[in-house]
């Protein structure tokens, strides 16, 4: 009768150290992730807003290049006009004769 009490009494602290270990475990994991939540994410949020807030700056400094871009095309001063890839010199001949710098 004492052998059987004595496996009894060590099953049941052996399952109780099991689930002490357990919920030691859940109270370090919700530990982690209270401390997550605290400092870290604030932290991680600020800095994507501030690479969000780089990104628009930059798109928004695009589109104003892109706008004048077109702008000026539109005006005649385009890079086009420049090269004089779409003046009449290219429709004379010119160009594709290999005459000039370019050849």
């Amino acid at each position: 009768m004492r052998v059987l009490l004595d496996i009894v009494e060590s099953l049941t602290s052996s399952i109780r150290f099991v689930v002490g270990m357990v919920v030691l475990a859940m109270l370090a994991i919700g530990l982690m992730f209270t401390l997550g939540a605290t400092y870290v994410a604030p932290q991680a949020i600020d800095s994507m807003a501030e690479r969000a807030q780089t990104f628009g700056e930059k798109a928004i400094e695009a589109e104003r290049e892109e706008r004048r871009a077109a702008d000026l095309a539109d005006d005649g001063w385009s890079y086009d006009s420049a090269t004089g890839s779409s003046s009449s010199d290219a429709e004379d001949g010119y160009a594709a004769t290999g005459e000039g710098w370019a050849r």
